[in-house]
């Protein structure tokens, strides 16, 4: 078998497709395809062979243990600095935003009126060496 892998989906809350495309971009990350005005787009990052698919959908409870399980991960060299600055970024825009961390070098933020089921995790470029 020679499948190759694509991308990614993970849903979002009605109505917060351009919320969430400009969070990505804060992190570094384009638009990679978004056909006319439909409520689904993918999302990509230079030199990443994935793509996120992020689709709007019907919100849907999940436990915060759960949640906390299923997450889409970055690297960084300042993640702490980085979950800062997009805290920022989402109480100026008025969301809610709630932080942890897993260790000293892996943290996580949630828009837990955005995010269906997953959070977003930065960690220290270190965890990989």
């Amino acid at each position: 078998m020679k499948t190759k892998l694509h991308h990614l989906a993970y849903s979002i809350t009605p109505r917060n497709l351009e919320l969430v495309i400009e969070l990505f971009e804060e992190m570094g990350c384009i638009m990679s395809y978004r056909r006319g005005s439909e409520r689904w787009c993918l999302i990509e990052q230079a030199k990443a062979p994935v793509k996120i698919q992020i689709i709007e959908a019907t919100p849907f409870v999940i436990s915060n243990k759960d949640k906390l399980n299923n997450h889409i991960g970055f690297l960084s060299d300042t993640p702490k600095e980085d979950i800062d600055i997009l805290e920022k970024w989402a109480r100026d825009k008025g969301l809610n935003f709630k932080k942890g961390h897993w260790s000293e070098k892996e943290f996580w933020f949630d828009l837990p009126d955005v995010f269906n089921g997953f959070v977003i995790e930065i960690m220290h470029t270190s965890v990989t060496e």
